[in-house]
């Protein structure tokens, strides 16, 4: 039963200020000014049908109700209904006084039907308004920080990172706005991968919008596949923990990126079946959003974490399998000239190649790989070329030959390169392939 006290016959006039911001409500010769959510709620009264309630449920998808719970919106609701209430007369009646509200028929009816569309525009508008993300960037800063930091992407795709890197710092500098920021932020992490000192840590920041979390979610996974093996593990956890937020907000991008991140991490602690388990999901979601980088940077983990499960168990995969991933990832490159950044593929073909005694095979993949690196002086890539090279020189030259010497030395340099950059599991692999060559 509607419950509000006495019914007034009074009239009700609404002046709503243009912004949305304000609404002025007069009755019985008294004036209130209400701001806030209280705004959006009595713009919701009115332009809701005369005679229905305005729902809990229905008040709380309003963009100024959205980040509060469904219990708090209904007991917010509730004071505001008093505090009009309590100054103008019982004008809104309620069902359940946290869980539906009207205007009593005689004032909803009070209201001309102008002042009702004025409302229903204001309404439409802030809804709008609330969609746009970057409204308050100078059209002219938005359109020179796509033009640098686009620019900064097609360096990267080349192997420029330090050019693309200048580029972007001077992009930075156009707008403090959250999230042109965030993306510069998520952009400066991806491009340090490549540099030759590692990016900076990502910084914690407490998620304002699903656009941020977003945006955070995409600049952790770019940090934790370069973070220090010491990390992996809590990388993992972190990732996975952002992974549930993700899944929640329905952001299948970024869970693809997480997924491929929490893939890397995951083999390179030997927990293979994890590994599977994250590359598997990440590839489905990649294909569906059609993201041709992703896709082909996800080939090349899927095809490699399936190398690592094969040399442990030959049967468990037929050779070209993981050889169809790798294969992947070089035919986009080639065709579509993207991922100029990494020489994986090439280096992982060659190392295959090496294992498996094709050391023409593998000298064939390492010049390949050489001509991007020349471009790319991605660090891991060289330290991987180094180690590689090295194997090649000592088992396939005499100990005392000069050749031999050089490939102890670029073993060498591997390891450094590795400990360097904080992979220590790679240095101690590659600590062990020196020492048992050179006789240590």
């Amino acid at each position: 039963m509607p419950c509000s006290g006495n019914v007034s016959s009074a009239k009700l006039e609404v002046d709503p200020h243009t912004s949305g911001n304000t609404i002025y409500l007069t009755s019985t010769g008294q004036r209130i000014i209400l701001r806030g959510k209280a705004v959006a709620f009595v713009l919701a009264l009115i332009t809701t049908d005369r005679g229905n309630f305005l729902t809990r449920d229905e008040l709380h998808r309003l963009q100024a109700w959205k980040m509060m719970s469904s219990g708090s919106v209904g007991k917010q609701a509730a004071r505001i209904t008093d505090k009009i209430n309590g100054s103008l007369g019982p004008i809104i009646e309620w069902g359940l006084k946290t869980g539906n509200w009207r205007f009593t028929p005689a004032m909803h009816a009070s209201i001309p039907e102008p002042t009702r569309q004025q409302c229903r525009s204001i309404l439409s508008r802030n809804d709008w308004q609330a969609i746009l993300r970057f409204d308050t960037v100078p059209a002219q800063s938005a359109a020179r920080w796509m033009q640098l930091c686009g620019s900064a992407l097609a360096d990267m795709t080349e192997g420029k990172a330090a050019e693309g890197y200048r580029k972007l710092r001077e992009a930075i500098e156009l707008s403090d706005h959250e999230g042109i920021a965030t993306i510069s932020d998520v952009l400066a992490t991806r491009l340090g991968q490549a540099l030759p000192r590692a990016h900076l840590p990502v910084p914690s920041v407490s998620a304002t919008s699903a656009f941020i979390e977003a945006a955070e979610a995409r600049r952790m996974a770019a940090y934790a596949r370069l973070s220090p093996s010491k990390d992996w593990s809590h990388q993992l956890d972190l990732l996975h923990r952002r992974l549930l937020r993700m899944i929640q907000s329905g952001d299948t991008a970024t869970q693809s990126i997480l997924l491929n991140a929490m893939a890397v991490l995951a083999r390179r602690l030997g927990r293979m079946d994890h590994a599977l388990d994250c590359i598997r999901e990440a590839a489905a979601l990649a294909i569906f959003s059609g993201d041709i980088v992703l896709i082909q940077n996800i080939s090349f983990n899927f095809g490699n974490i399936i190398t690592g499960i094969a040399r442990d168990d030959p049967g468990a995969f037929p050779p070209e399998t993981y050889l169809g991933l790798l294969q992947l990832d070089i035919e986009l490159r080639e065709r579509l000239q993207i991922g100029k950044d990494s020489a994986q593929a090439e280096l992982l073909y060659a190392y295959l190649s090496y294992e498996q005694g094709n050391f023409d095979d593998a000298r064939t993949y390492l010049a390949k790989a050489d001509a991007i690196i020349a471009q790319s002086r991605q660090a891991l890539d060289l330290a991987l070329r180094s180690r590689l090279f090295g194997l090649l020189a000592c088992d396939t030259h005499a100990p005392c030959s000069q050749q031999f010497a050089d490939g102890l030395a670029a073993l060498r340099k591997a390891a450094e390169t590795y400990e360097q950059h904080g992979n220590l599991v790679a240095a101690e692999e590659v600590r062990r392939d020196l020492a048992s060559r050179a006789g240590l």
